[in-house]
């Protein structure tokens, strides 16, 4: 559902022009042709602008025509420009020159149709450029890719920012409260990049930069909606559950009560956590504890968890003494048997079992997994943490009970949801002929035909190269010859290379490392015999 808010922190009265702190917030979740981008949220942020004091524009899931609504306030009059902070998260596409920030309503545009589908960043940047100390932009997405057409690449491109203007990227959590951060009185673009690895300044930038002064208050005491804000902002910049109880006990009925509330419930996995861990230890049963474990392995609780489950289960039994000896004898050293209680298996675990997936079909779910944006780690087929990991991420996602093991049902969604994003082979190899050997030139083509040496395009590909070297001088064109021989490095190359220029300015250093290599039994995959040596020495 579209949403935009006009979130007005100061007002512009009447009178002579003053300097006006502005800031930006758009959060693009829901993509009509895209993946859902995870952890999009930025209320947080909106909210912390606000309490310092900056006029606030905030928006999500925003079309590309609202998108550039939001943005125009920084186009208002200002004699005086103060500090400018603008937070982006969604999907960015980027070609030629430029970067471009996706509204939602993006359907594979091409390099000529990006712009009537998302807004330049280079535009967004000179709009900041005039702001005093300085601005922020801040750019949030992940690798999962929107579909587009030639001349464009999922992701942001190379940028340049003005004199003035830093720009920070990373994942929407990361930068969502890097925001917030940055808004704390004294902090530094430099101690809110260094807090987090998951943040990435692009070059240029000024990591000494503070947007908020921190004497900004010194001059007047501190009231009771001064001591509001700072809370909030304190709290908005932590983003835990912890933060924001401990404002809403202080605040119940708060400036932003309203929006501390909204993060609570966003929050509430954690919440789940531990009302699920209150039940279990309520029931202090074995069953309650393992049910707590299975959804939440990691959780906050999960050591003490382990522990009651080892203070529950029966212990092992205790070896069996040996008989007495009938005869007198030396006697014999028993080791006690070490006896291992059998592990626990879940139902949800047991119900999977009932599947019998054979390697081919987990190798083919950690596929469709990875295809939707859950990472598995890898597509080997054994079911280890990261898989089991992605398999709950999706169920949470999908409104599954979140157990880390798959029901038939769940295959089936899981298959469709996959196929409807995961483009066929012969869609990739087109896709990949437009990015390369359809732009011309022989770099591009030889990229296409390495990987797709039978693809749809490989005989246009090797037509085009060929038709390039006839053209070519004969000087130039032996020394392409030779550096494809040098490339490939076997027999098979520097024969081909002899072949076609037997008294070549290479002849003689070719003709001595295919020796070489001849004698070190290199001719192809096989052993090779004294019939082929003396063959190819001949040559």
């Amino acid at each position: 559902m579209r949403h935009l808010s006009l979130l007005l922190a100061a007002l512009v009265a009447a009178g002579p022009a003053f300097a006006e702190n502005r800031g930006v917030v758009i959060a693009n979740a829901r993509y009509q042709n895209a993946p859902e981008l995870a952890d999009a949220d930025a209320s947080a942020a909106s909210e912390a602008m606000k309490a310092a004091g900056f006029r606030t524009v905030a928006g999500a899931d925003l079309a590309v025509k609202d998108v550039r609504q939001a943005l125009a306030d920084l186009l208002r009059p200002d004699d005086s420009p103060g500090a400018r902070i603008v937070l982006l998260n969604g999907r960015f596409l980027h070609g030629g020159s430029d970067t471009w920030y996706m509204g939602t309503d993006a359907d594979k545009p091409d390099l000529v149709g990006a712009g009537s589908q998302g807004v330049p960043l280079s535009m967004v940047l000179d709009l900041m450029k005039q702001a005093q100390p300085g601005a922020v932009l801040l750019l949030g997405s992940d690798e999962a890719e929107m579909e587009h057409a030639a001349g464009l690449e999922n992701g942001i491109g190379p940028l340049t920012p003005p004199e003035g203007v830093t720009v920070i990227s990373g994942p929407p959590v990361a930068t969502s409260a890097a925001a917030a951060a940055l808004l704390r009185p004294g902090t530094s673009v430099g101690d809110v990049v260094g807090a987090d690895d998951r943040l990435a300044m692009a070059e240029g930038g000024d990591a000494e930069l503070v947007l908020v002064a921190a004497q900004a208050q010194a001059d007047r005491p501190a009231g009771p909606l001064d001591e509001d804000r700072d809370l909030w902002a304190q709290a908005a910049a932590e983003d835990t559950a912890e933060a924001y109880r401990g404002y809403l006990d202080r605040y119940p009925s708060g400036i932003y009560s309203a929006a501390a509330k909204a993060r609570l419930d966003a929050l509430g996995a954690t919440q789940s956590d531990r009302d699920l861990w209150a039940e279990a230890a309520a029931a202090n049963t074995v069953a309650a504890y393992e049910d707590y474990l299975a959804r939440y392995p990691r959780g906050e609780f999960a050591e003490a968890a382990q522990r009651r489950l080892t203070e529950l289960r029966p212990p092992a039994p205790a070896p069996v003494p040996a008989p007495a000896p009938v005869q007198p004898r030396e006697p014999e050293i028993q080791q006690p048997r070490q006896v291992t209680p059998p592990r626990q298996v879940s139902q949800a675990e047991l119900t999977e079992n009932r599947l019998n997936l054979s390697r081919g079909d987990r190798v083919a779910i950690q596929r469709r997994l990875n295809a939707l944006g859950y990472s598995t780690g890898g597509a080997d087929g054994i079911f280890g943490s990261r898989s089991r990991s992605a398999i709950r991420g999706w169920q949470q996602r999908n409104g599954y009970a979140v157990t880390g093991y798959l029901t038939s049902a769940q295959l089936g969604t899981l298959r469709a949801q996959a196929g409807a994003v995961a483009p066929s082979r012969d869609q990739q190899d087109r896709a990949y002929w437009q990015q390369t050997g359809a732009q011309g030139g022989t770099r591009n083509l030889r990229a296409y035909l390495d990987r797709y040496p039978d693809g749809i395009y490989a005989q246009t590909a090797r037509q085009r190269l060929a038709a390039a070297d006839r053209d070519l001088p004969r000087d130039e064109r032996e020394d392409r010859a030779w550096a494809r021989a040098r490339q490939a490095d076997t027999v098979q190359a520097y024969t081909q290379y002899l072949q076609t220029w037997p008294r070549g300015e290479h002849a003689e250093q070719a003709r001595q490392r295919r020796n070489r290599l001849i004698n070190q039994g290199q001719i192809g995959n096989g052993v090779i015999g004294l019939d082929t040596i003396i063959r190819e020495l001949v040559k």
